[in-house]
């Protein structure tokens, strides 16, 4: 299955099903999410094993002004990235949950185009404001989140073989 945000193309080949979960301007589309309110993910994927909710931010895109990508740079120094990501995540949790589609350990995959060395404290960064916020919760019978990893392209490919993404160029 192919999914795109802007010109990026990611194949999820082994997926049961994935959808573009942000579409809210076509009302006719079975995926339409009709709650724009609430943050969402780009797309979630079912696997046999688990569900990702998959994020994508290209600042880095072949159009982007260096005052652009400079601004993104900062929202990942601050923290505020991540505080966008995991309200991200917990409003998909609830929709999904609402839908009764959370039936799989989930896993939290990011895509953000900057260099590796930007992003290496992002992972940690989101996962501690998910949560239980790093706590130990011995009620908890399920965890709500299995991992959160954040890639760019090219270590999206390294790591994820099995769903290339590509910058597709425009003809």
């Amino acid at each position: 299955m192919i999914l795109s945000e802007r010109d990026l193309e990611f194949s999820f080949e082994d997926a049961i099903d994935a959808i573009v979960f942000d579409e809210v301007k076509n009302k006719t589309l079975p995926n339409y999410h009709g709650v724009s309110a609430m943050s969402r993910v780009d797309f979630v994927v079912e696997l046999p094993a688990a569900i990702l909710f998959v994020e994508v931010k290209d600042p880095c895109n072949p159009r982007a002004k260096a005052k652009d990508v400079k601004k993104f740079k900062k929202t990942v120094e601050d923290g505020t990235l991540s505080s966008v990501f995991a309200s991200k995540f917990i409003d998909t949790f609830i929709y999904r949950w609402a839908e009764d589609k959370v039936n799989k350990p989930i896993h939290y995959i990011n895509l953000v185009t900057l260099e590796e060395e930007l992003l290496g404290v992002l992972s940690d960064e989101i996962t501690s404001k998910l949560p239980p916020m790093n706590h130990d919760v011995p009620r908890w019978q399920k965890k709500l989140v299995n991992n959160v990893q954040v890639f760019n392209i090219e270590s999206w490919n390294e790591n994820f073989p099995k769903w290339p993404v590509r910058r597709v160029v425009p003809e």
